[in-house]
């Protein structure tokens, strides 16, 4: 997760692409499309600050789970958000499945109190 984060960070859209686990959505559309709408979404937002909360090894599926805070920025406006996400190993390295997000303006609690049993979807 960690070096994703960094990815969206030092603009990276290439790496983002390689990351993606073969069973993402992403993977059956054209590479080119993706990684120019990755590179667009980087250029656009700062990433100034990741907190990994929680993890979980992987299930009998092969799954881990990542709870992470992720601060995020958009031309000043606070785009920040928590998301529970899935990644999966794929003979090479581990790579980015699925997630679950919630904004920042829709937590109840703040961000860092939550683990991945307490995440609320």
């Amino acid at each position: 997760m960690r070096s994703r984060y960094a990815a969206f960070a030092q603009r990276e859209p290439t790496y983002l692409w390689k990351t993606l686990h073969p069973s993402h959505p992403d993977r059956a559309r054209p590479e080119d499309v993706v990684v120019r709408e990755l590179r667009a979404f980087a250029q656009a937002h700062q990433f100034p600050k990741l907190v990994v909360m929680d993890r979980q090894a992987p299930d009998a599926q092969g799954t881990a789970q990542v709870l992470f805070f992720a601060k995020v920025f958009e031309k000043g406006k606070d785009r920040s958000f928590v998301e529970r996400s899935d990644f999966r190993h794929d003979g090479t390295g581990w790579r980015y499945l699925s997630g679950d997000t919630l904004m920042l303006r829709e937590l109840t609690v703040p961000p860092e109190s939550l683990t991945l049993a307490t995440f609320p979807r």
